[in-house]
């Protein structure tokens, strides 16, 4: 087991092969369509496009010669090219959760795809040995890796937990330990004896027989990793990053990459040839595809029956601060932690269908709490790309309008200040434009007001803002905050400013 960012700088990826005299392989001469595949070395496939998915394609598997892949979208449904027979998808099937890789059987007669609440379908000459769809997961499934005589497989959660079933052996996972990121992806070693686990920040994990070669753990990286594949005898492997950079240890050689190249969408996964002679990038069109997304719906609905708990004091990083409180309401009685909830739950679908990983700092309206500390950490520890507190706010009946609260330097939070006042400015003009609520009359200045007194951002080490989306105490800002049409716009608005601070271009 060697943990994620602690490699020598001396480990370099394969990317910087040129700088040795090694002459890369071109770039593609057109930018690659989204939901396409494309590939390097000696692949025989490649360049082909999904007309028109259901659903973003989020991960692909190769026949054992080489000579084809499958794809598969977050619905289910299954697209073949070359060799690849097509057996079955749950393209229309309603799903309880969406579909996040998908591995093949060895003789490439069938193939599996897991869900990512564990959840596994199976199809042609691959068995079903069981699925974690019926488990209360502590995090939620990202892969999967086939045994190689495809009597088993092994499921990874993104806290590096592992779940294996038939003949696939359980050699470790990073389920119990604090991960500097969460795990993106899996490969197993040819003989089945070990496999490796690789985190977004390119640290990898290595159990059983899988030997450890190297990682990108201690690089600045452009881009996220967003999976991996073994490289020829189990003797190294690939990670590949959401921009289509490739990083190659071991054995395994550098054919190309999509590194530097403007991507109309992001790279979601990768295949490797047996021999090593190539490999396939996936594409996707989902423009979160690899972020993580931290949501806050402020307060809860059953807070108000336990002051025992919410009024307790903790130290919010500059002094005291209640660990909760019950918000407010509007005349008619719907709250502010209702209304909270119902617009993290909408966030959270648009943000899913856009490829991201949504972490809710709880799940429901029906309990008490948590503290705002503990909410910070939850999002901390999930090493969100962004995050967002959603609040509404009981302020002077004649005030109206949201604003948007971003953190000062006070410690913890320095490093993501700059950052987060970024997105604050993202937030205000997304939700100006996208909805009828005005900039607020009495909090701020022009929508931002920053603040040194809440848990929620001084203890941040992710970007991250509170929004006050009106005032409930405002019968005006009231009849906007209680209509569906209004939380759904409220919703989108803040969704567009995630994708625009995360991919650096409008939505």
């Amino acid at each position: 087991m060697t943990p994620a960012g602690r490699w020598p700088a001396a480990v370099l990826p394969l990317l910087a092969l040129a700088s040795l005299g090694v002459t890369a392989p071109a770039a593609p001469a057109s930018t690659p369509p989204p939901d396409s595949v494309v590939a390097f070395g000696s692949t025989r496939v490649g360049a082909n496009a999904v007309p028109n998915p259901n659903a973003p394609v989020v991960g692909m598997a190769a026949t054992p010669d080489g000579g084809g892949y499958w794809l598969v979208a977050g619905d289910g449904g299954v697209f073949s090219y070359g060799d690849a027979g097509f057996l079955g998808s749950v393209g229309s099937l309603r799903l309880n959760a969406p579909i996040v890789g998908l591995a093949a059987t060895p003789d490439g007669g069938g193939y599996w795809m897991v869900a990512r609440d564990g959840g596994i379908f199976s199809y042609g000459d691959a068995a079903f040995f069981g699925s974690a769809g019926s488990l209360s997961l502590n995090a939620p499934i990202v892969g999967m890796a086939a045994t190689p005589d495809g009597g088993g497989y092994w499921l990874v959660a993104a806290d590096g937990g592992i779940f294996s079933y038939g003949d696939a052996r359980f050699a470790g996972s990073t389920g119990a330990l604090a991960l500097a990121a969460p795990v993106v992806g899996m490969a197993a070693t040819p003989d089945g004896g070990g496999y490796w686990l690789v985190a977004r920040d390119g640290g990898i994990f290595d159990y059983g027989d899988a030997g450890f070669f190297g990682s990108a753990g201690s690089l600045s990286l452009a881009a996220p990793i967003v999976g991996m594949a073994a490289g020829p005898g189990g003797g190294g492997y690939w990670l590949v990053a959401r921009d289509g950079g490739i990083f190659g240890y071991g054995d395994a050689p550098y054919h190309g990459s999509l590194g530097g190249t403007a991507l109309s969408a992001p790279a979601v996964g990768m295949a490797a040839t047996r021999d090593g002679g190539g490999y396939w990038l996936a594409l996707g069109s989902a423009p979160l595809a690899g972020t993580v997304v931290g949501i806050d719906p402020g307060h809860n609905g059953l807070n108000y029956s336990a002051p025992d708990v919410v009024n307790q004091t903790v130290f919010n990083g500059t002094g005291p601060e209640p660990c909760d409180t019950t918000g407010t309401a509007t005349d008619g009685g719907y709250s502010e932690a209702q209304f909270n909830f119902d617009v993290a739950s909408l966030l959270e679908a648009d943000l899913e269908a856009e490829g991201a990983t949504v972490v809710l700092t709880r799940p429901d309206n029906s309990g008490v709490g948590p503290c705002v500390t503990t909410r910070a950490a939850i999002i901390n520890a999930a090493h969100a790309d962004v995050a967002v507190d959603i609040h509404a706010d009981g302020g002077p009946p004649a005030g109206r309008g949201f604003s948007v609260l971003e953190p000062v330097a006070d410690g913890p939070n320095d490093a993501v200040v700059g950052s987060s006042a970024a997105f604050a400015s993202l937030l205000r003009d997304a939700f100006a434009a996208g909805t009828p609520m005005p900039v607020s009359t009495y909090d701020g200045v022009a929508g931002l007001q920053p603040r040194n007194d809440l848990a929620g951002l001084n203890l941040t080490t992710v970007p991250k803002v509170l929004i006050e989306c009106g005032n409930m105490r405002n019968a005006t800002d009231a009849s906007l905050l209680v209509m569906p049409a209004f939380q759904q716009a409220a919703a989108a608005a803040m969704a567009q400013a995630v994708t625009e601070f995360v991919t650096g271009r409008p939505a």
